[in-house]
């Protein structure tokens, strides 16, 4: 695995006029090391980040064990409007990243956070199941977490969108630790 350290590789204001901003990582990532890049463009209006689905977090957060967070202190994100990450999971990176944003960008309208990674979902007739479902008691865990730790951060004039599987796919965690499809 090869990490780049983000922090030396951008100065800030690098990228001035950039606006929208996509990242698609197909490796397993420190995600809150991500605010350099958000840091290194002013003018940001969007940002939208893709994990490949099936990567299993390094640091997966533990829901009974509600661990400190880390914080980078120190940068705003004054035009950044809008955020959606797809396949959220319950990584500590990720949580981290998306506290971030919300506790740094004082522009930010709209939070999408896709558990699935559904390209297309469940046709009615019941023929498909949702795409990208390979673990889907990972998306349930991904919605604990952002019940846990981000709903109470989300400001009154911030969208949340949180993307579930659908009923038809969505799983549940029963007493005995066991996941069963509702």
């Amino acid at each position: 695995m090869q990490v780049a350290n983000t922090a030396m590789a951008f100065a800030p204001s690098k990228f001035l006029h950039l606006k929208h901003l996509s990242i698609s990582l197909a490796v397993a990532y420190d995600y809150l090391s991500l605010v350099y890049f958000l840091d290194a463009a002013p003018s940001l209006e969007t940002f939208k980040l893709h994990v490949l689905i099936g990567l299993r977090p390094a640091d997966e957060l533990r829901l009974e064990d509600p661990s400190h967070l880390r914080q980078i202190p120190g940068y705003r994100h004054d035009k950044l409007r809008s955020v959606k990450i797809s396949t959220f999971y319950s990584s500590k990176g990720m949580v981290e990243l998306v506290s971030h944003i919300l506790e740094n960008s004082v522009s930010l309208e709209c939070l999408t956070l896709d558990t699935t990674d559904c390209s297309f979902r469940c046709s009615g007739d019941g023929s498909t199941r949702c795409s990208g479902l390979v673990r889907p008691w990972e998306a349930d865990k991904a919605v604990l977490a952002i019940e846990k730790y981000i709903k109470g951060k989300v400001p009154s004039t911030v969208k949340l969108d949180v993307v579930e599987p659908c009923n038809r796919c969505h799983v549940i965690l029963l007493d005995g630790g066991r996941w069963i499809r509702a």
